[in-house]
């Protein structure tokens, strides 16, 4: 998502289908063990017992191939394209390409993993050299990428298309991506479209020009687990839904996220379906620490069913041309709805004084905003004047269990 301008806040989304939002819903503990299922029909029994060994039942030894055998040579500077995206299609299912550990690969093209149920791994980086085509794409089934780091050289902008996306995953089901740092990326660091059954486990991403981790394109029943996002150039952690995909992404898990630094919002859910984010730890967001909003300018679909659930927001809201608070709901306007939304246990501090609220349910064009709950917030120290403004009487919401400095608050509207 662009980041806000100098406008209150952003537009708007349209209304989703019963039919296809109750369809769509999947309880958490099913959404797991689906993921598990695939992954142990995949052969990546690592997932199912913890985080032992890093490689332990991830591939077959005797299926590996090492990138040097296809003429990598690993120095950071020769170019090595050629030889890594050779490896990737020499792979067989099931088996790894590894990436030296110690060693720099730098590859001055778009690279694409497209072997079902194949793994990269090894420990080594993966360096672009072509801010315009700096992707690594999963393209297939049952992909894992671990123990990788994914670099580029500096860049001069912000791009958006899929090939300036570091690590793309192009679709596809049961994709688990774990323990890999991106470090630099002309657009978002992690790109989820259209994925389905995903795992994203225990990744690092910073200095990306665009989110840090972006999931969209209808993407469904993905894990987001304590992932580390700092400095990126817009959302921390954002599940967008725009309305050209067709279906909203829905049944997203993300949990213990941190998110350190944003040029834009902290987490987010930008038109979606059962979105629940947990014990979350926002800080030093330019605007909100948690925006959840269906926005008329990006054409994004509706919000129905959304959690926050526990946390931390400091620091928020630091653009003195970006009038968000620390939490917003918000709607744009048009046919669009924002239902459905709970946000409940969170620690409010820091948040820039001259904002007009800490928290705020904000319409725009007589969109609807309806059926929030705003329950055990805590808001420290100095701050905005408003704890909390609702600018349209149609808004429906409830609020209990706020506090302010240790004491309780009955109308926090006030």
């Amino acid at each position: 998502m662009a980041a806000t301008g100098s406008s209150t806040v952003p537009p708007t989304e349209t209304p989703q289908d019963a039919a296809t939002t109750a369809r769509r819903r999947r309880r958490p503990l099913l959404v797991a063990a689906a993921v598990v299922v695939l992954l142990a029909a995949a052969g990546v029994t690592w997932w199912l017992v913890g985080r032992g060994s890093p490689d332990e039942g991830l591939y077959d030894p005797a299926d590996a191939v090492r990138v040097e055998d296809f003429g990598a040579v690993g120095d950071g500077t020769t170019d090595d394209t050629a030889a890594v995206q050779a490896a990737f299609d020499a792979v067989q299912p099931g088996g790894a390409v590894l990436l030296g550990e110690g060693r720099t690969y730098a590859v001055s093209d778009v690279v694409t993993l497209a072997v079902r149920g194949a793994v990269l791994t090894g420990g080594g980086t993966l360096l672009a050299t072509d801010e315009e085509r700096s992707s690594l794409a999963v393209s297939a089934d049952d992909v894992v990428v671990q123990d990788v780091t994914l670099t580029i050289v500096p860049t001069s902008r912000r791009f958006d298309a899929f090939e300036q996306q570091r690590l793309w995953l192009d679709g596809h089901r049961g994709v688990v991506v774990r323990d890999v740092t991106v470090q630099g990326s002309a657009a978002a660091g992690i790109y989820v479209y259209g994925t389905r059954d995903f795992v994203l486990d225990g990744v690092q991403v910073s200095g990306t020009r665009a989110d840090g981790v972006h999931i969209t394109g209808g993407a469904s029943d993905g894990e987001v687990l304590q992932p580390v996002v700092r400095d990126v150039g817009d959302d921390g952690v954002a599940v967008v839904s725009y309305a050209q995909d067709g279906d909203p992404c829905a049944g997203i898990r993300v949990v213990s996220p941190v998110v350190d630094g944003t040029d834009a919002r902290g987490i987010s859910v930008v038109g979606g379906t059962d979105v629940t984010y947990t014990d979350i730890t926002v800080s030093g967001t330019a605007a909100a620490g948690v925006y959840v909003a269906a926005e008329t300018s990006y054409d994004t679909t509706s919000v129905d069913g959304v959690r926050v659930e526990g946390g931390s927001v400091t620091d928020a809201n630091t653009d003195q041309d970006i009038d968000h608070g620390a939490v917003l709901v918000y709607n744009g306007g048009g046919e669009r709805v924002v239902q459905d939304v709970t946000i409940t246990g969170l620690e409010l501090s820091g948040t820039r004084e001259s904002a007009s609220r800490w928290v705020g349910l904000i319409s725009d064009g007589g969109g609807r905003i309806e059926d929030v709950s705003l329950d055990g917030l805590s808001v420290t120290g100095a701050g905005p004047g408003a704890l909390l403004v609702s600018n349209s009487p149609a808004t429906t919401f409830e609020t209990s269990g706020w506090t302010q400095d240790g004491d309780e608050v009955t109308d926090p509207e006030q």
